[in-house]
């Protein structure tokens, strides 16, 4: 394994506890990806991966995707560091 990075982001929405196994289930098949956690009190999850796999611009894009594809398009945001 190579270098350790970590995103963030926010689920905009009350039913984030019923969002995270989407992301869940989906990140974790992304090469690269080595832990999804979830944190349901504050809709924030959190995205352990391999820098030398993934960067975090093509992690941003798949988890776009993922949100959009479960119908949480425009309810996500990446906090700023």
């Amino acid at each position: 394994m190579g270098r350790r990075g970590e995103i963030s982001f926010i689920v905009q929405t009350i039913d984030c506890i019923i969002c995270s196994p989407i992301f869940r289930r989906s990140l974790l098949r992304v090469p690269g990806v080595l832990e999804v956690r979830e944190l349901p009190i504050t809709n924030r999850i959190i995205v352990v991966f391999d820098g030398d796999r993934l960067n975090a611009e093509q992690l941003r894009d798949e988890i776009n995707r993922v949100a959009r594809r479960g119908g949480l398009g425009g309810k996500i945001f990446f906090p700023s560091r």
